[in-house]
């Protein structure tokens, strides 16, 4: 499938010009979706996927902005440097980018996995978010964190002869305990963002969103799991769906992400006709 019309396109945020790129409808419809990319490797990994959902959303009729949050993919700086208020701030931007450069004046947010919580988090502090789809959100930034630490601490172990045991002993250790910068897949994380990461979580208080919700749990199981059914439920206007889905996050390659893009641009369909 061929995006309609594709055009690169710069953000202001925090005197940062971040790349996007915005897919448009074959005629305006007045509606856009912004894009919020998950965390480090996971950004890697989906990719295509992304791309996949924003054509797919411009052929169903909203233009959609896919964008890197600073010190991501092609914006500029360092990724060390900045912090989920860096990237809720580009967030925002974005926004306003879409309904100027789209001519939208409906403009909804869609995120997958860490984007999603960031799309969560901003849904809740500004009252023009149109609509709101979450793929996977991180709904507890803790549990989030130390799986990754786990992970990394497992790849250093099986690499603990390049830099001989005495030092790999000592970087487990740190690993273990989530002390200092810690390498991510490639990407380095400064204990200070882990722990605003892990500070994370969704489900406590009540959402004040007034909009439409979509949590989409890719999964091979029929029911949505728990956590992200009480986050749907706890939207005035949420729904929840189990989709039998290979997760996009997980491993770079072709993955045919149709069956969670179909069911997002469905609920699109249905809660905006």
């Amino acid at each position: 499938m061929l995006a309609l019309d594709e055009r690169l396109v710069t953000i202001d945020s925090g005197g940062e010009s971040l790349h996007g790129v915005l897919h448009l409808p074959a005629e305006a419809t007045g509606r856009a979706l912004v894009f919020c990319h998950p965390f480090a490797e996971e950004k890697k990994c989906a990719h295509r996927t992304m791309v996949d959902a924003a054509r797919a959303c411009a052929e169903a009729g909203w233009a959609a902005l896919r964008f890197d949050l600073r010190g991501c993919g092609d914006s500029p700086g360092s990724f060390g440097r900045f912090d989920l208020d860096d990237w809720r701030a580009d967030l925002q931007a974005a926004l306003d980018c879409a309904a100027g450069k789209a001519q939208a004046e409906a403009v909804g947010l869609l995120g997958l996995r860490l984007g999603a919580t960031l799309a969560a988090q901003v849904a809740e502090e500004r009252e023009d978010v149109a609509c709101l789809a979450l793929w996977e959100p991180v709904v507890d930034g803790a549990a989030y964190i130390t799986h990754n630490l786990r992970r990394s601490m497992i790849k250093a172990m099986i690499t603990r002869h390049e830099g001989g045991e005495e030092s790999e002993g000592a970087a487990a250790q740190a690993h273990a305990l989530g002390e200092g910068t810690v390498d991510f897949d490639g990407y380095q994380v400064p204990e200070a963002l882990r722990e605003q990461i892990a500070a994370v979580d969704l489900l406590a208080g009540p959402r004040t969103y007034a909009g439409r919700a979509l949590i989409v749990n890719l999964t091979s199981r029929e029911t949505v799991a728990e956590p992200l059914q009480k986050l749907a439920d706890a939207y005035a206007r949420g729904t929840a769906v189990a989709v039998r889905q290979e997760p996009v996050w997980q491993r770079i390659g072709i993955i045919d992400a149709s069956p969670t893009i179909t069911a997002t641009i469905d609920w699109l369909t249905r809660a905006h006709d």
